[in-house]
């Protein structure tokens, strides 16, 4: 699939609903809806590019932004604690999030609840990357399914409508972070940057997926 953007850094909500910008995205987040199961409450999405593109926090964002526009409660996380953005492009301050999370002793619904944080769309909130240092990327390893089992359970016990929980990473290339990931939640999906991901890095990231057998579903070309 293909999504074309102007640059990529500007959000969902700063184009008419009718636009081709907006159709796109709406058409995305409809492809990955159109692979759940009636079974499930609450889905699971990761989202991430190959190698580093300073537009993929902008794409997760309108992608949650979509999300919740059509009726899904969302959360959105920003597990790129190598190079968080969420936060700017919600206008929010630097707080605490993932990384602090993963820091704590027990990770519990309540101590999830305090970290999230509502955005100014209506069913979506975010959970940010998080204070701690970047080298405490490598907590990601340790408590990460604890964190999204948790994630996910927050989301069901106040939604009634299934729900997503959607994961930005840090590039699949740039270390094991999207990869472990990609493990623990129902569906991958590759960013490629038209013109800035060479097909060298697409293949590398797409196998580098495949070998840890996370379940990748698609992938996604920027048009840009």
């Amino acid at each position: 699939m293909s999504i074309r953007s102007q640059e990529q850094v500007a959000l969902l909500t700063d184009y008419d609903t009718g636009s081709a910008y907006s159709a796109a995205y709406y058409t995305f987040f409809a492809n990955i809806r159109f692979n759940w199961t009636k079974e499930q409450c609450v889905h699971t999405l990761l989202l991430c590019p190959p190698a580093m593109y300073t537009g993929q926090a902008t794409v997760a964002a309108n992608v949650a932004i979509a999300a919740a526009k059509s009726g899904t409660p969302t959360i959105l996380v920003d597990a790129d604690l190598r190079a968080p953005g969420l936060e700017r492009r919600f206008g929010m301050e630097k707080g605490e999030g993932l990384s602090d999370l993963l820091a704590k002793d027990m990770i519990t619904a309540q101590v999830v609840r305090q970290h999230l944080r509502d955005t100014f769309i209506p069913s979506l909130r975010l959970l940010s990357a998080g204070m701690a240092a970047e080298d405490d990327a490598l907590l990601l390893s340790e408590k990460l399914q604890a964190a999204i089992q948790t994630i996910s359970l927050c989301l069901s016990e106040t939604e009634t409508a299934p729900g997503i929980v959607i994961f930005n990473s840090s590039p699949v290339l740039a270390g094991p972070d999207a990869s472990l990931i990609g493990t623990l939640v129902e569906q991958t999906i590759l960013t490629i940057a038209k013109d800035r991901t060479t097909r060298t890095q697409a293949k590398q990231a797409q196998e580098q997926l495949e070998r840890a057998h996370t379940n990748l579903v698609g992938i996604v070309i920027l048009d840009v």
